[in-house]
């Protein structure tokens, strides 16, 4: 028999229900409901009526099991009281109980808290009377919070990871059943998500009134040894304080962007969880438990450190912690001293011409006059413009060995941070290799498809690359992209981003880096300056920029900031070309662009046409003023796209004026150029 195999919603109901349907309604809400031992008069009976339930504290009891507990002539087919165990293995669902009938300690506590931070309205939850005559209310928490587990003074008490509730279905010693509110059952609302502010009270809570633990005192409590020398006893909860803020202020000097994802947040707060929990001890002498158990019914344990670290994250870049990360009052480390080939000896710190020029190190070309290794380049281009096109064909020349646009290159793996559209990266690849007459799956290329977090996996991406012997060029796609931080406009993040990119050219090889980055706003042929300014523009080594003239070439130069001889621009044709590998799921062909090297004679027979075209369309607009798009196409037998492309030409060049509604009148510059 499979108890959960009919929604228990559908013909539930509470007053006729068995043992058997409660515990199928409850799993059927994902809450982790275990037999309860029944009342006893006076006793401790609110536990789970099994010998352990420590192996069902994070996952979902396999049916096998409920099957085995409750089926027909099961082990607790019969028995009417059952519990759920809360935290991780019930969604993290946690719950707060309220006895009332104690005293006026729990009622005003909660009433304070929806009084202060929500208009004294009450949180609509799944929400029970128990036996006794207190409330239990229901929430969910999120993942990266670790509901903690506590009676408290005042008569409120928590119930969280491991923790256990007496469910409705159940009797109390007082002969009372435990009961849903009406309207609050599980079956009728959803377990809320807990606000903030009640988590933040719940920490405070346990902090100012959560109990303790009555402890065995042994001999020498504060001299216990591990891995870790003496573990501390006394003061356990400031040192977890100062080491949690230890942990986040020297992870945001090494990158002050952010906050960083949650997955890299629980990483690094359980790598520090490991560390703190070797160097503290627990006060339970108790055979058989372990230090982390005792800890954590101590309320010193994971539970307060994850939400402790929860709360210090949230303060990520605040002015306090800009402020502690300046003052680092670690010594910067002190530079080996320089050798001297000619005698093996340090250099001194003040050198003659002669040592001082002996220093010189010849650049090192990827490609030849242009690109250097162990520099970090920007690629900025306006979209449209070819930046991964030309990317793309850079990388597959430095992969093949061949000339780039003439010039040689030093041959190599080249790696790929594909971030912005992997699926539209790989089509170009694809069509690339059919245009240059290559194998893309065969090409010393190789891939981070997707946007990763950097400052988390620039580690595991120096352990991989240790495997390559030849890596030259990395190709960051788009700087955008893989920005870690929050406000573009930063001056500081986009220094820290910068340099955060420059770290990759001191990956094995020592590769360049060239970072495809969108421009600043309302960017011209004159003004291609990366996002982020001169905070970005600071940090890089050379600024390269893309700047298409015409819907049929684009010039690579670079812009504000080159370090080392200057090059001549280089002129690329945009030519539109297919693959057979690159179809719509109709079959249908996709087209796409592959950048090819032209001429200087190519360039000068281009640029000759674009005149030609630009002057017809100037008589055309002069002889119909205010005319659409449509009705100049129709006109020159052009595409609207021509058109539109060899107007914005005219405009910028202040041959034509444009008016509204995508109108167009020639201007007296353009009039001169006609001779009318």
């Amino acid at each position: 028999m499979d108890i959960a195999e009919t929604p228990p919603h559908a013909n539930f109901d509470p007053d006729f229900a068995t043992p058997s349907q409660w515990v199928g309604m409850y799993r059927a809400y994902g809450l982790q409901i275990v037999p309860g031992k029944m009342p006893v008069k006076g006793g401790t009976w609110k536990t789970p009526a099994l010998a352990s339930w420590t192996e069902f504290q994070e996952n979902l009891i396999p049916q096998a099991t409920i099957d085995r507990w409750y089926s027909p002539g099961g082990e607790h087919a019969s028995r009417q009281n059952m519990g759920i165990i809360t935290g991780r293995c019930s969604g993290n669902v946690f719950v707060v109980d309220l006895d009332d009938q104690k005293g006026p300690d729990a009622q005003a506590w909660w009433h304070g808290l929806i009084e202060l931070h929500n208009n004294g309205m009450d949180l609509e939850t799944v929400e029970q009377r128990t036996g006794g005559g207190g409330r239990q209310k229901l929430f969910r928490a999120p993942m990266d919070w670790v509901a903690p587990t506590n009676k408290t003074v005042i008569h409120i008490d928590i119930r969280g990871q491991g923790g256990f509730a007496m469910m409705p279905g159940s009797i109390h010693e007082s002969g009372r059943c435990y009961e849903w509110l009406a309207g609050c059952a599980p079956w009728e609302m959803p377990i809320t998500s807990a606000p903030e502010w009640l988590l933040e009270a719940v920490d405070t809570l346990i902090a100012r009134h959560g109990s303790r633990p009555r402890t065995k005192k042994t001999a020498s409590p504060g001299t216990e040894k591990s891995v870790f020398g003496t573990r501390i006893i006394e003061g356990r909860e400031s040192y977890m304080r100062d080491m949690i803020w230890r942990v986040v202020l020297e992870w945001y000097r090494e990158c002050p962007i952010g906050p960083p994802p949650a997955a890299a947040s629980a990483s690094k707060r359980d790598e520090a969880w490991t560390v703190y929990e070797g160097c503290v001890g627990t006060r339970i002498a108790e055979e058989g438990l372990s230090n982390a158990d005792g800890l954590e019914r101590e309320n010193r344990g994971y539970s307060m450190f994850a939400n402790k670290w929860r709360r210090e994250m949230k303060h990520w870049g605040s002015p306090k912690m800009m402020a502690a990360a300046k003052h680092n009052p670690k010594p910067a480390a002190e530079a080996e001293p320089k050798i001297d080939p000619a005698t093996g000896q340090p250099l001194p710190l003040i050198l003659t011409s002669a040592e001082f020029l002996a220093g010189y190190t010849p650049p090192a070309y990827l490609v030849d006059g242009m690109i250097q290794r162990g520099y970090l380049y920007s690629l900025t281009a306006r979209t449209g413009h070819g930046k991964t096109a030309v990317a793309l064909y850079m990388a597959q020349c430095i992969a093949r060995g061949q000339m780039m646009h003439g010039c040689k290159v030093l041959p190599g793996t080249v790696l790929v941070l594909a971030g912005e559209n992997p699926d539209d990266v790989r089509a170009r690849f694809f069509v690339l290799g059919k245009a240059y007459g290559f194998d893309p799956s065969t090409c010393k290329i190789r891939w981070i498809p997707g946007v990763k977090h950097l400052p988390t996996e620039l580690d595991r991406i120096r352990r991989e690359v240790a495997d390559i012997d030849d890596l030259v060029l990395v190709l960051v796609d788009t700087a955008a992209a893989y920005f870690p931080g929050t406000e573009t406009n930063s001056n500081s993040e986009q220094g820290a981003y910068a340099r955060l990119l420059r770290e990759l050219t001191f990956l094995k090889g020592k590769p360049a880096v060239i970072a495809l980055s969108h421009p600043v706003k309302n960017a011209a042929r004159d003004n291609l300056l990366p996002m982020g300014g001169s905070a970005f523009l600071n940090e890089v080594d050379g600024n390269l920029t893309l700047w298409s003239g015409n819907d049929r070439q684009t010039t690579l130069h670079w812009q504000g900031k080159f370090r080392g001889p200057e090059f001549d621009p280089v002129t690329f044709e945009m030519v539109e070309a297919h693959c057979d590998a690159v179809k719509d799921e109709a079959g249908r062909l996709l087209p796409s662009v592959v950048a090819k090297p032209m001429s200087g004679a190519e360039v000068a027979l281009s640029e000759d046409a674009a005149e030609k075209d630009e002057d017809a369309l100037l008589r055309v607009v002069h002889a119909m003023p205010m005319a659409s798009w449509g009705s100049l196409a129709d006109r020159l037998g052009w595409k609207r796209r021509k058109v539109q492309t060899v107007l914005e030409r005219l405009v910028r060049d202040k041959l034509v004026t444009k008016k509204r509604n995508k109108k167009y009148v020639i201007s007296d510059n353009g009039k001169d150029v006609l001779g009318v």
